[in-house]
């Protein structure tokens, strides 16, 4: 009597998940990495826009390393090659440049809270802190897209690979 594993049976938990994705969840998932991809873009671009015209209006710190609004679109145009990389990538299904990418793109939101650090946020109106808000919200869901990445494609594959290899 052998106790041989069948040739179909993934030999991890982790290879089993990934084959047992139905075409539905796989559509689901790439919906909602859309939804937080495209929301992060749109927040980033009302706030950096916002930040660039009421530059006097955020650069409340004298001691800012941000001295000139120019740095504010090269800082956006950068955060923003990182996202639009992270997604190529994606569509590559080159899933670790996809989640390093993706990772970079979240500081785009989360160094919002930086704007707390220069002044307590009454001393932002109600639009600021509203876009500041939006900003953080924005790269903690692309912090959690970047996590989803590495451990439901990039680990997985890993794995996947091994198995192949042996």
């Amino acid at each position: 009597m052998s106790h041989a594993r069948p040739a179909t049976r993934p030999r991890s938990h982790l290879a089993a998940g990934a084959q047992g994705s139905t075409e539905g969840s796989a559509r689901t998932a790439g919906w909602v990495l859309h939804v937080i991809l495209l929301t992060a873009f749109v927040v980033s671009v009302v706030h950096y826009a916002d930040n660039y015209v009421r530059f006097d209006r955020y650069a409340l710190n004298p001691d800012s390393p941000i001295q000139e609004p120019i740095l504010i679109i090269v800082g956006w145009l950068l955060f923003t090659a990182f996202g639009v990389a992270g997604y190529v990538a994606y569509r590559r299904r080159r899933w670790w440049p996809a989640v390093a990418l993706t990772a970079l793109y979240s500081v785009s939101g989360l160094v919002s809270l930086v704007h707390y650090t220069d002044a307590a946020p009454s001393a932002f109106d109600g639009a600021q802190n509203t876009l500041i808000v939006a900003d953080v919200v924005a790269g903690v869901g692309v912090v959690g897209l970047a996590l989803w990445l590495m451990f439901r494609r990039a680990l997985v594959a890993d794995v996947e690979a091994a198995d192949a290899a042996g």
